[in-house]
């Protein structure tokens, strides 16, 4: 690739939507980190969500230098997303100001920051008409995100064996299941090729799919089926039937000690009075918070501990201190927010649950794709609050409410 062809192929790519650049910037984050750390640097695989975090960031803080012009010249209209930006930048002064106030370590007050911020700055910028100018290419979109989800796959299939720390996991599966889910719903022709790469992909990753993944898979199963059954019964009961068998001989071939297979069995054993194991250890996170709040007085029980907040929990086998994470939607923002952050947390669900709902009715390619993305992030906000926060604002893109927006047009009929 000569000079001229490649400042070329960057103009290309900063000219396409921001939603579009977003997604792909996931993807490139898993897949360098996955050579440069794992296959590289040796280092473990269970070690690499912080780097893969700071290497997504990055590649958006250049987007955001290159399109300073388009930043600067934001133009965006009144509507449910755009008022949630708002809401959103609020949230963040609010967990600024008491962060500081309560003189928390400024690394974590900057970690803290970063997430929201970007959500609100990135809702702003995928509705400007200047990052609007071209519509979003779900079918380039998936081409291309499988061919990096599956290098980055292959990648710790083959190297896996020769001892290198890293395994053919699904680093960028809290964005790719939703992209494939919903192109299986509308795009014609589905590519082949995809569908045989997904299988693959799905087959060598198996055992470490989380339970959050696996019901979001289930629901969308469940009514891509349903459709079916409505629209050929006959088709709809085979698929039923294909389906039924794949799925028991997954879980067969399941090793007993494999990530997938203990999270399965444990559904079964789940007691919310325990402190122990992963659902227990979100309870104890829970549990700590609440206490806490309560030995700072009620201003900090109404206020919280701010950005870059800390405190102590006992989880299984260890009892970590100034640990500043919680799983919960409910428990990350009573820890940053107190008890006013239970507006803050139902404003978010709500914009959820009202973009889910318009991308499902506006029936074309980026409004199911957006709508499956708000499904899967209401259901984080009960297991993985942050899965949400780290997509930076993708789940609240105003989708245009116009067949202009998507050229090839399509209703939610499975092929």
């Amino acid at each position: 690739m000569n000079s001229s062809s490649g400042k070329n192929f960057i103009s290309r790519f900063y000219e396409r939507n921001l939603f579009e650049r977003i997604v792909l910037y996931l993807f490139m984050a898993d897949f360098l980190v996955k050579i440069i750390f794992e296959l590289a640097l040796g280092e473990s695989d269970i070690k690499q969500s912080q780097n893969i975090q700071w290497a997504f960031y990055f590649l958006l803080a250049l987007d955001y230098l290159i399109s300073v012009p388009k930043v600067i010249n934001i133009r965006v209209t009144v509507n449910p997303m755009s008022i949630l930006a708002f809401v959103f930048f609020i949230m963040v002064a609010h967990g600024l100001f008491v962060g500081l106030m309560n003189h928390n370590s400024p690394f974590v007050i900057l970690n803290d920051t970063v997430p929201p911020l970007m959500i609100a700055l990135n809702i702003l910028r995928m509705q400007s008409s200047y990052e609007n100018k071209k519509p979003v290419d779900m079918r380039f979109l998936l081409n291309t995100c499988t061919f990096m989800a599956l290098c980055a796959v292959s990648i710790g299939f083959i190297a896996s064996p020769f001892g290198v720390l890293s395994k053919p996991l699904f680093g960028s599966g809290v964005i790719y299941f939703p992209i494939l889910m919903s192109s299986l719903f509308v795009l014609r022709p589905f590519p082949k090729w995809v569908l045989f790469a997904a299988t693959f992909m799905l087959g060598v990753s198996l055992g470490d799919f989380n339970r959050t993944t696996m019901l979001f898979l289930l629901i969308i199963s469940s009514g891509y089926l349903a459709i079916n059954f409505v629209r050929n019964p006959v088709k709809g009961g085979t698929i039923l039937l294909v389906a039924a068998i794949v799925v028991v001989a997954s879980v067969s071939f399941l090793p007993d000690d494999s990530k997938t297979y203990r999270r399965i069995t444990s559904l079964s054993e789940i007691d919310l009075t325990e402190r122990t194991g992963s659902i227990g250890e979100r309870q104890a996170e829970w549990d700590a918070i609440q206490i806490k709040l309560a030995e700072k007085g009620k201003t900090i029980e109404w206020f919280g501990l701010g950005f870059g907040g800390v405190y102590n929990v006992q989880f299984t086998h260890q009892y970590l201190v100034d640990y500043g994470h919680a799983h919960y939607a409910w428990a990350w923002f009573n820890l940053r927010f107190g008890k006013s952050g239970y507006i803050y947390m139902v404003m978010l669900m709500a914009a959820l649950l009202y973009n889910m709902v318009r991308g499902g009715f506006l029936s074309n390619r980026t409004g199911i794709f957006v709508s499956f993305l708000c499904l899967q992030g209401f259901i984080y906000c009960f297991t993985h609050v942050n899965s949400v926060f780290l997509l930076s604002g993708l789940h609240f893109f105003h989708v245009p409410n116009s067949k202009k927006e998507d050229p090839e047009l399509t209703h939610t009929a499975p092929p």
